[in-house]
């Protein structure tokens, strides 16, 4: 890492190995200049300070967020198993799911064809409904869970404790639809 030079009096940051043009002794000079020319022109090597405790907290408790989320977008809350097909939708595509089943009731049918991954599944409007309810119920109590989390991991009080958080625990079981079930 490239040491930083300050000048408290001119209020320049100088960065190692860069170039530097500036008015020495009514002379200019333009170049990568010496520790020794820095001293003479009042820069001073910049160390940044060590962090406080408080600091350190807030950092470990913004890392361990970010791992939370990562860990409430991968697979292992967003999915859930259909026949021998493991997927996840969206709340865009929950959506879309529920306005086809309204449209498709408007015009009187009672079965509906989706594909996920290039397999199409076929189910009666109202197996449809409660597997769609049954989601939507899953992903607001998993955000639940998420947010309880978060909370958890903004009201802990020391380094040690974020570290050791396990924010795995606490979410429902994975929904698991049979074919049978839904035909």
């Amino acid at each position: 890492m490239k040491k930083r030079y300050y000048n408290a009096t001119t209020k320049e940051w100088y960065t190692e190995g860069n170039s530097l043009t500036r008015r020495v002794n009514g002379a200019l000079f333009s170049g990568v200049p010496s520790v020794e020319q820095l001293t003479a022109w009042g820069f001073v090597e910049w160390h940044e300070p060590e962090p406080t405790p408080e600091q350190l907290l807030e950092r470990a408790k913004q890392q361990k967020i970010v791992e939370l989320m990562a860990y409430d977008s991968s697979e292992a809350v967003n999915s859930f198993t259909i026949g021998n097909q493991t997927m996840w939708l969206t709340r865009e595509d929950r959506t879309q799911i529920d306005e086809s089943i309204n449209a498709y009731e408007g015009v009187g049918a009672t079965q509906m064809t989706k594909y996920f991954g290039g397999v199409a599944f076929t189910f009666p409007l109202v197996k449809w409904k409660a597997m769609l309810n049954a989601l939507i119920v899953y992903a607001s109590e998993a955000l639940n869970v998420t947010e309880s989390h978060r909370a958890a991991i903004n009201s802990l009080l020391t380094v040690q404790e974020v570290e050791e958080y396990d924010f795995t625990v606490g979410y429902p079981s994975k929904l698991v639809f049979n074919l049978e079930d839904l035909t």
